[in-house]
């Protein structure tokens, strides 16, 4: 009779250990897929930033061309006209 116990709480003991194991995987698996989630936002921050940059350095040079385009040297002018529009 003690030896049917202690099989019937082994057998219980067993089941609770893969079920708390099983749980305990999905939410390793889930925090993976969330940091993984976070690296991938911090990526796209850095391009956005990277990409603001440039866009801010190319603003900056389309203006200084349509200064020396409005200026009253001809061929500056010109040179400057010839370089926004090969852009």
């Amino acid at each position: 009779m003690l030896k049917k116990i202690l099989a019937v709480l082994a057998a219980i003991g067993a089941a609770l250990s893969a079920v708390f194991y099983v749980l305990f995987r999905e939410a390793k698996d889930q925090k993976k897929a969330i940091d993984e989630k976070y690296e991938n936002m911090s990526d796209n921050t850095e391009a956005l930033k990277a990409g603001e940059i440039a866009e801010n350095k190319v603003k900056k040079e389309n203006e200084e061309l349509k200064q020396k385009i409005n200026s009253s040297n001809t061929l500056d002018s010109f040179n400057a006209c010839n370089e926004l529009l090969s852009k």
